[in-house]
């Protein structure tokens, strides 16, 4: 049964079309799907003074400048919707930054999946990675993320599923039933995959392939080397040469501080994915 309740989080229409285009699509292709948009608009943090009567005052300002400008930017996403070909039900949020992403969870969780836009370098991209992270580890829901300048009309017809037999692979792949349905070709993918008994197994991939088999889906094994790449990148040449339109993979199988500190998949590949990527943690 294809996703039935499908969810957009923005934050400015322009910056989060590619999310917009990707949820409507994927509204469409499911059927009877509802589709639902989620507004945040992100207040200052509380500025820093001696004077308690200068501090209110100035946040006083400073919020409703924040407001005002979401105001501005919430029309024209108004406006992205109307043009839409089924009715969006439109949700409006507010929190400071620091606590925005958790705000995105709790609207994540009533739906079946989140979808939203890939963070591109210069202003802003780090608040959208925190959103992004905050649906991961806290709404118990997967993440679509449209890479930008997505003008697609489905996706998962060529899916790859990044396997590397962690417990958040295995959950992205389960979160991934529902497109999986719509699958001409699935390809389990492997990055430097070594044979071990707590992981891969004897052959490396066959195992989840062979899973996937018994319920139906085209599955073959691809192992790659990376050959002095980094796995994101090993991950998307291969996508891109096989002609994928989705990525499955878990997120964050690290933690967050040492993909931070030594680098990892999932923060790479969230800031230069090509295809939509379906994760979860």
């Amino acid at each position: 049964m294809s996703w039935k309740d499908v969810l957009v989080i923005v934050s400015e229409a322009e910056a989060d079309e590619s999310a917009l285009a990707l949820a409507e699509a994927l509204a469409k292709q499911s059927g009877q799907c509802h589709l639902s948009a989620a507004f945040l608009t992100p207040l200052p943090d509380e500025p820093l003074a001696y004077e308690p009567t200068v501090v209110a005052g100035v946040w006083a300002e400073l919020l409703g400048r924040a407001r005002q400008e979401a105001d501005a930017e919430r029309k024209r996403v108004e406006a992205r919707l109307a043009r839409c070909d089924k009715p969006v039900e439109l949700r409006n949020a507010e929190a400071l930054s620091r606590d925005l992403g958790r705000v995105a969870a709790v609207h994540a969780r009533y739906a079946d999946v989140a979808v939203m836009a890939r963070p591109v370098e210069g202003a802003g991209a780090d608040l959208r990675e925190e959103i992004i992270e905050g649906v991961l580890f806290h709404s118990g829901r997967p993440a679509l993320i449209a890479p930008p300048g997505w003008k697609g009309t489905s996706i998962g017809k060529r899916v790859v599923v990044a396997w590397d037999a962690s417990r958040e692979a295995t959950r992205a792949l389960s979160e991934a039933d529902d497109i999986l349905e719509f699958a001409e070709a699935v390809t389990v993918l492997t990055v430097d995959a070594k044979p071990k008994m707590f992981g891969h197994g004897d052959q490396p991939g066959a195992n989840i392939a062979a899973h996937l088999s018994r319920r139906g889906l085209p599955a073959e094994v691809r192992n790659v080397d990376s050959m002095g790449r980094s796995a994101s990148l090993a991950i998307m040449d291969e996508a891109t040469a096989l002609g994928a339109d989705l990525v499955v993979m878990g997120g964050y199988a690290h933690s967050r501080l040492r993909e931070l500190v030594f680098g990892g998949a999932t923060r790479e590949l969230l800031r230069t994915a090509t295809v939509p990527l379906l994760m979860a943690h």
